[in-house]
């Protein structure tokens, strides 16, 4: 069942990955080797090359690729139809859901400034008025896939209104719908009720272990400190909780209530199925609902399990429903962390005293689950909480009741004329335990280098990883000195991987910001500048550099800069700056004034120190071969061409950032400026009277690069292509971010595959 289960992921992860080819020929050369050495017989193989396609097919037929909607975009206009999802509370000024009409379904977010959505529910049907726009996509390295993470749920696009243009149609919804709502309803009735008795972050914590972390949204600290501490599984419903709240009700019921064994895991059933639907039905929470249901099932006819097989089946059941399950991060933690569990089952195994044995799988558990989640940890968040282990241990007396009276209060809480009193007396017992929680997260969260940051492991790193785990878990069960060696080279192998050489070579990146400006710069000396930080985050949220050059940074490991230039306070190239400063170490940063009146630069004169004021022709940093040297023209009334323009020296490479400064700016410095570029990062995105034709002829570029939106229709301008037919122009609009690279001898101009998800040679 395990292998089989396997061969089918391997199936789905084939035609996610385009690597169907390569699969199946591993898959044919071990079934090969299985026949020849009499491991299995020719049908099984056949069997499971017929389980591989099966999974592929099922991905082929299932996963749409594209909608009505996507062939309209972008526009604005009025869509009618039915929210298909719980109205995501986790936000304060918006709520988010997927919207599902005749053209197809897509993902609504509505903003309203009173913070009431209380008008928006599952299954009701609506007008919205908005503009419908495809989601981003990854045009950067590590940049996280937007589009391909809505195309999980079937949807090609996104779609922005305000409150207001939302209006509700008078329908009559199915039954599937009516009860789904009014179980919404009962959720946040009871919600209301437990905040009348339990304050904030305690209403937030318990009801995100009880009803799922959509229901109310932690606050910002809180949710740092459970991230720093490793405590932020807590906020969340997960398959923990399942078993916490069917243990207890076991106790409760054929302990202390003597009700009949059956009967009590009759109903135990129930309180899961009632458990898991109320929590939004999560990946980790159906998981372990349809894991306890089988086990439980098996109980009643007097039949065990066998938990790996199980686990493999039940793997194998949500694949089936839904193939795009394997992209889900709650999925493959779940699975990851039950399997390394049920592997180790045998060294949690104890006979003595049982409070000692509780105390004692308290303490391993987490040890467990640590070591096959950090792996994956480190993939999707370049973290590891250094104490997440202890603090697990501190709070895995007090979960459980947590989970469980919490539960049960809220059940309890839904025969209105007991609730509140109900909600009173559990919520005064809960108070301490969810107090003790709060101080424990902070506490290791204060902890010196609580979350550790770390580079991002490849997947054939984390395969490795993993082989060796279970090579290690092979020599607790039957040593080998055989299985020794190869752990040991195995784990020589891991590590010398994760060694970063480093090259002697100038690199520039341009990142894809759309209509804005971000430069990395590496220098000979392995040594960092960045000029520009893109935009802010849009209605409070993310900046385009927390969501594109933080997480490549953290990728890659880099944390220490030589300096942040600052072309000037646009929105457009300054608007990330305080993130990067708050996360990063710069030495200092370079701007064009200190008198700029907008919220933007308000923030950079506030947060970051040292601020230094750029000098016109004046050296900033300097290697051997290597300079970076600023330029500032002192134009008044005009910051756009007042804006720092920065030349980058090395042998015979020379490349002259412009910012948004143009042919006045030019014609100011041009007697300063270097002539006879290799690369000429064009001004305001390719706009009107940023180049002509004696300044292209004076700076004489072999390569123009332009940093612009491909739906902008007026950067670049017609009349400055025009200007630039002859030249080579690189624009981030057509090939994503593009990477230049200064070799000793040579000079590569690299562009990044949206497909492959790598940089590839434009030129050389």
């Amino acid at each position: 069942m395990f292998l089989t289960a396997i061969i089918y992921i391997m199936g789905i992860f084939a035609y996610f990955t385009n690597l169907s080819l390569i699969l199946c020929f591993i898959i044919s050369v071990f079934g090969i080797i299985g026949i020849s050495k009499n491991f299995v017989s020719f049908k099984l193989v056949l069997f499971w090359i017929f389980i591989f396609y099966l999974g592929f097919a099922n991905c082929f037929f299932r996963i749409k690729t594209t909608d009505e909607l996507l062939q309209i975009t972008p526009q604005n206009l009025t869509l009618e139809g039915q929210i298909v999802s719980i109205p995501n509370s986790n936000f304060s000024d918006k709520t988010k859901f997927f919207f599902q009409t005749d053209k197809g379904k897509t993902l609504v977010t509505i903003y309203n400034k009173k913070e009431d959505f209380s008008d928006l529910k599952i299954g009701n049907y609506y007008n919205i008025t908005g503009k419908l726009r495809t989601p981003f996509e990854a045009v950067n390295p590590s940049q996280f896939d937007y589009g391909k993470y809505l195309k999980n749920f079937g949807t090609f696009t996104v779609m922005y209104a305000d409150i207001t243009d939302v209006k509700k149609l008078d329908r009559q919804i199915g039954l599937k719908w009516k009860f789904l709502q009014n179980l919404n309803n009962i959720r946040y009735d009871i919600l209301d009720t437990h905040k009348k008795y339990l304050k904030s972050p305690n209403i937030e914590i318990l009801g995100g272990i009880v009803f799922g972390d959509d229901a109310v949204a932690p606050p910002d600290y809180i949710k740092k400190t459970f991230v720093n501490s490793g405590l932020l599984h807590i906020l969340a419903a997960s398959g923990m909780n399942v078993a916490f709240i069917y243990g207890f009700w076991f106790f409760f019921m054929n302990t202390l209530f003597k009700l009949p064994f059956k009967t009590t895991v009759i109903t135990g059933m129930g309180v899961i199925l009632l458990y898991s639907m109320m929590t939004g039905l999560g990946a980790s929470v159906v998981r372990a609902t349809i894991m306890i249901l089988f086990v439980l099932a098996g109980k009643l006819i007097d039949r065990d399990t066998h938990s790996i097989a199980l686990l493999s089946f039940v793997a194998m059941i949500m694949l089936i429903y839904n193939p795009a399950y394997i992209n889900d991060v709650g999925f493959q933690l779940s699975f990851i962390v039950t399997f390394g569990l049920l592997l180790s089952v045998d060294l949690l195994k104890y006979n003595g005293n049982k409070i000692i044995g509780f105390l004692r799988d308290s303490a391993i558990i987490p040890v467990i689950a640590q070591i096959w989640v950090a792996p994956l940890q480190m993939f999707y968040f370049n973290t590891f909480s250094l104490y997440s282990v202890f603090a697990n241990i501190v709070i895995a007396i007090i979960l459980p009741f947590i989970s469980f009276f919490g539960f049960v209060s809220s059940i309890i809480s839904i025969i209105r004329p007991v609730s509140d009193f109900t909600c009173r007396i559990f919520d005064f017992i809960l108070t301490p335990f969810l107090n003790t929680l709060v101080n424990v997260s902070t506490y290791f969260a204060k902890l010196p280098h609580a979350l550790i940051q770390t580079t991002h492991p490849s997947i054939w790193q984390i395969f490795l990883y993993y082989i060796i785990i279970l090579l290690i878990m092979l020599l607790f069960k039957n040593y080998s000195k055989k299985i020794l060696y190869c752990v040991i080279t195995l784990s020589l192998i891991l590590i010398i991987s994760t060694i970063n050489i480093p090259n002697h070579n100038l690199e520039i990146t341009a990142f894809s910001v759309q209509n804005a400006d971000a430069f990395l710069i590496k220098t000979p000396e392995n040594k960092y500048f960045i000029i520009d930080t893109a935009k802010s985050g849009y209605n409070g949220g993310k900046s385009q550099a927390e969501m594109i050059i933080l997480k490549y940074l953290k990728d890659k490991g880099i944390k220490n800069f030589e300096g942040m230039i600052i072309t000037h306070f646009d929105n457009d190239h300054s608007g990330g700056a305080v993130d990067l400063y708050n996360n990063l170490k710069i030495k200092n940063t370079y701007i064009n004034s200190f008198s700029d009146k907008s919220q933007t630069s308000k923030n950079i004169y506030k947060t970051i120190k040292p601020l230094t004021l750029a000098k016109n022709n004046s050296i900033i940093y300097q290697e051997p071969d290597f300079e970076v040297r600023n330029f500032v023209s002192g134009i008044k009334n005009n910051d756009n061409e007042n804006s720092i323009i920065t030349s980058l020296k090395y042998k015979d490479f020379s490349m002259l950032f412009m910012g948004d400064a143009g042919i006045t700016a030019y014609n100011t410095l041009k007697k300063d400026l270097p002539k006879n570029l290799t690369v000429l990062k064009l001004g305001h995105h390719g706009a009107k009277n940023v180049i002509d034709k004696n300044m292209l002829e004076d700076l004489n570029p072999q390569y123009i690069l332009i940093s612009s939106a491909h739906d902008d229709k007026n950067h670049p301008h017609i009349l400055t292509l025009n200007t630039l037919r002859k030249s080579k122009v690189l624009r981030t609009d057509i090939h994503n971010s593009i990477r230049i690279i200064k070799e000793a001898k040579a000079l590569k101009i690299l562009i990044f595959d949206t497909n492959l998800k790598r940089y590839i040679k434009l030129y050389k």
